[in-house]
């Protein structure tokens, strides 16, 4: 009888590892797109902080009294976006490295860009990699925003 039981002791052990294995690709997976998911959400947030940021600048640029204010004004609304209200001489240099896009993108607006005028776009990406090179992080990292959770009182 204990032939009998070899046997099925051999078939557990087999299923037994089987689902171990199962187990250990299962968790791969889950840790892969959990890091797949966590880089995707950091695309998208960029992606849309750079949207909001541009829009934002354009609006600004649109809605300016003078053409020769509207920089101005799409820096000071990029300021206040940012939480600056009295910009330091670190976030003024920020603002100066940010300025060659607000240009670009004035005078594409105004369809006064010349050939010589850097294209809005190309601005943007050379002060992000300035950014990131000056500072080790990315600059849509300045619009997060910690909110705490309040607790909800009913009385």
């Amino acid at each position: 009888m204990t032939d009998g039981i070899s046997p099925s002791l051999a078939l557990i052990a087999d299923f037994e590892e089987a689902a171990e294995a199962a187990r250990e690709a299962e968790e791969i997976c889950r840790r892969e797109a959990a890091m797949r998911i966590a880089a995707l959400a950091e695309v998208r947030s960029t992606a849309f902080r750079r949207l909001n940021l541009v829009r934002s600048a354009a609006k600004a640029i649109a809605e300016a009294e003078e053409p020769e204010s509207a920089v101005l004004l799409a820096r000071f609304v990029i300021a206040q976006m940012l939480g600056w209200e009295e910009a330091s001489a670190r976030q003024e240099d920020v603002l100066d490295r940010l300025t060659p896009f607000l240009t670009a993108l004035a005078a594409e607006a105004s369809r006064t860009a010349s050939p010589a005028t850097e294209p809005a776009e190309k601005a943007l990406r050379c002060f992000e990699d300035w950014y990131r090179a000056e500072t080790g992080s990315d600059f849509y990292a300045l619009f997060e925003r910690y909110i705490p959770e309040t607790p909800r009182v009913d009385f």
